[in-house]
């Protein structure tokens, strides 16, 4: 009778099958970290309509008052309601002077489209209403100076919503409120 081999026990080692712990601190800390990036990207996907619509105009207003100061030339943010959307764009005023090397006033230097189911609901300029049957589009000017038209409008949502722009004349700062 042969005797039954021994079969030898694999030696403990130290560290060698688990995670030590500042290991799993490590791991977690990236997981935070992306977790701090991650979570406001989502939620800047799922703001609602009018929100980013009234974002997107009152970066056009920015973007037409820093031009304007920037180049020394008057600049329009146009307003175009067409069929399905509202379209809004930068371009430097048309009969003040020359543009800056490199621009064009037709291709504008800020566009944006406003989600479905949101359209101003009014939009007065120096007291006017610049869309009541207006066949162009609606501008409000930002000059060199730092100032601006008159500005006054509302933009609304689904036919509930409502938000309203106002401009301030010395400044050309356009502020968003709630409406009332």
């Amino acid at each position: 009778m042969r005797p039954s081999p021994i079969r030898a026990q694999p030696a403990c080692r130290s560290g060698g099958a688990g995670f030590t712990l500042i290991e799993l601190m490590v791991a977690m800390a990236i997981g935070a970290l992306m977790m701090m990036v991650a979570i406001p990207a989502f939620r800047a996907t799922r703001k609602p309509p009018l929100i980013r619509a009234a974002n997107d105009f009152l970066e056009a207003c920015r973007e037409a008052r820093a031009r304007a100061v920037l180049t020394g030339n008057p600049m329009d943010v146009l307003v175009a309601a067409t069929d399905a959307t509202t379209v809004i764009s930068v371009v430097a005023a048309p009969g003040f002077g020359a543009l800056p090397p490199g621009a064009s006033g037709s291709s504008g230097f800020f566009h944006a489209a406003f989600p479905e189911d949101v359209a101003f609901r009014t939009f007065v300029v120096n007291q006017r209403n610049a869309v009541a049957g207006a066949t162009e589009a609606a501008a409000v000017r930002f000059f060199p100076n730092g100032t601006s038209d008159a500005l006054d409008a509302e933009i609304q949502w689904q036919r509930r919503e409502l938000l309203r722009f106002r401009s301030d004349l010395v400044t050309g700062i356009v502020t968003l409120e709630a409406a009332p």
